[in-house]
């Protein structure tokens, strides 16, 4: 033993608590007797805190390994599963699942971690099967090589190592069987106690065979991710304290194919998340919520980092590549911060009063702003279009009590052009001193013709035809027609008498969709066609 640095740390010891001492000297100044184990009030003194540092231990795959995993972080517990793969290469966690029904490998960390985690996992999929799991899991180990014996379809018995403080009380708890190794037919699973007798633990089961042999025995506590079934953006998160969970959910997540997505499993303060991110470099912050749970949480317990793929009862239909980049597991103290009077919740984010001017940006993803007095410098502002917004969708049903914006016209002395500049200009509405709003015709254009002839080439509007004698009339018919040529739907047509008659105008008001053309027929002469349009 070294006694100098013993005697060192002593004098350090005592450093500490005398400085400590001398940060409490003297009475405070209400005269009260000090107290340092709660919390201070008024002109009482505190205690000088040291915060705990965040611990993060990064499980890096930087070393060349065949069969075998880095021994400084983990190890493949019992061996890896028939036909299965487990490399390291390429600074990546190579695992191949093999087509092999039952088969399963576990690679467990040597450290365990308690109290505020955060996981950290990127992975891809080379295609998502039936028939093929694949967890990251933060468990505990209650044993592995146990022993088993399957005596029915349903019942399976394992000695537990001595000292398990299981009992009757644990009844109804689950936990996972796995690695088994041995006779009969058994499948990796989640199972629950039927009963405890010394270090004799039954499990309820479903499709076993009997047998014995040895197996694992796993995550009575736990944070779990499981990939399974054939969806890419699916995945499968839950919590489990002392054998209790709530039931997995089936989360949305980003693709586990390639370049793969980054899993988040946080537990802090009896909350856990799950969220998730794309592995490609980003502007802005990807990170999004997909899952959590209130209750079940094991924060309490001592956990270990779990890698593990299980094949189904059915073998997989092809081999699936699991890689695993990167994974990290943050270790803090958790720290309680409570701000007017409101402690923060997981993700629920604290009330903050911005009391002075900033130029900072300002960000609100989610949520109600309930009270803006001056919105400016906005260069973008993206209203709502429900009942309640007031912004509405164009060729939207309206509907009794719908918020909208009051519109106002402007008051002029009459009608004008002064308000906009160009075709394509927004402008104001004029009205006048009754509040109606001024409306003026637009000028139209005229054609005169004493023979056939086109009036306009392409759509527009007639409005009227004036028909007038130019000498002694030859007796025929005019027609107008909605086309170029004289020919097509006809708009108009009027037979004229022999000799004279008295000019006349006729008001159509219609729309041309085509074009507008006056026809005379091959004995009329002697008369013009006046057409007024746009």
């Amino acid at each position: 033993m070294d006694y100098n640095k013993l005697n060192m740390k002593k004098i350090l010891f005592l450093l500490l608590i005398s400085t400590a001492a001398f940060g409490q000297a003297g009475p405070p100044y209400n005269g009260s007797s000090r107290s340092i184990n709660t919390t201070p009030q008024g002109d009482e003194l505190g205690t000088i805190v040291r915060q705990v540092p965040q611990d993060i231990d990064r499980i890096g795959f930087t070393k060349v390994l065949s069969n075998s995993v880095d021994s400084d972080w983990g190890t493949i517990v019992s061996g890896i599963g028939a036909g299965q793969d487990v490399d390291q290469t390429g600074g990546n966690l190579v695992i191949t699942t093999g087509t092999t029904a039952r088969s399963e490998t576990i690679i467990r960390s040597t450290e365990g971690w308690q109290g505020g985690i955060r996981l950290r996992a990127r992975s891809t999929l080379s295609s998502r099967i039936i028939n093929t799991n694949f967890f990251i899991e933060l468990v505990d180990v209650i044993g592995d090589g146990l022993a088993y014996t399957i005596s029915s379809a349903t019942v399976i018995v394992v000695t537990f190592p001595s000292g398990h403080g299981f009992t009757a009380e644990n009844v109804g708890q689950s936990m996972y069987l796995g690695l088994f190794s041995g006779t009969g037919t058994f499948l990796s699973g989640r199972y629950p106690i039927a009963s405890v007798s010394g270090d004799n633990i039954t499990f309820t089961v479903s499709g076993f065979a009997a047998g014995t042999g040895t197996c694992s025995a796993f995550g009575w506590n736990y944070y779990q991710l499981h990939y399974t079934g054939t969806t890419a953006t699916n995945a499968n998160f839950d919590t489990q304290r002392n054998g209790w969970a709530t039931g997995a959910t089936n989360a949305t997540i980003n693709t586990t194919a390639s370049p793969g997505h980054l899993a988040i499993i946080t537990g802090n303060d009896l909350i856990a998340t799950f969220a998730d991110q794309l592995v490609a470099s980003a502007t802005t912050i990807q990170q999004t919520v997909r899952a959590n749970r209130n209750e079940n949480i094991p924060d309490d317990k001592n956990l270990r980092l779990q890698i593990r793929i299980a094949n189904g009862s059915t073998a997989p239909a092809s081999s699936i590549t699991w890689t695993i980049g990167l994974i990290s597991v943050s270790h803090y103290a958790n720290t309680d911060v409570a701000i007017q009077d409101v402690k923060a919740q997981g993700l629920v984010a604290l009330p903050v009063e911005i009391l002075r001017s900033t130029t900072n940006a300002v960000t609100v993803s989610s949520g109600t702003l309930t009270t803006v007095s001056t919105l400016s410098n906005t260069t973008q502002l993206t209203p709502g279009t429900a009942a309640a917004n007031l912004a509405k969708g164009e060729d939207n049903v309206a509907a009794s009590a719908d918020v909208g914006v009051y519109t106002l016209g402007v008051h002029r002395a009459g009608p004008t052009l002064t308000s906009q500049n160009a075709a394509g200009d927004y402008s104001e509405f004029a009205v006048d001193d009754g509040g109606a709003i001024w409306m003026r015709r637009r000028p139209l254009t005229y054609s005169r013709l004493t023979a056939d002839g086109q009036v306009k080439a392409t759509a527009g509007h007639l409005q009227t035809i004036t028909i007038s004698p130019t000498g002694t009339v030859t007796a025929g018919v005019i027609t107008i027609y909605d086309s170029a040529t004289e020919t097509g739907t006809v708009i108009f047509s009027c037979s004229l008498p022999v000799t004279t008659f008295t000019p006349f105008t006729v008001t159509l008001d219609v729309a041309a969709l085509t074009a507008i053309y006056v026809g005379y027929d091959a004995t009329v002469a002697n008369v013009q066609v006046t057409t007024t349009f746009r």
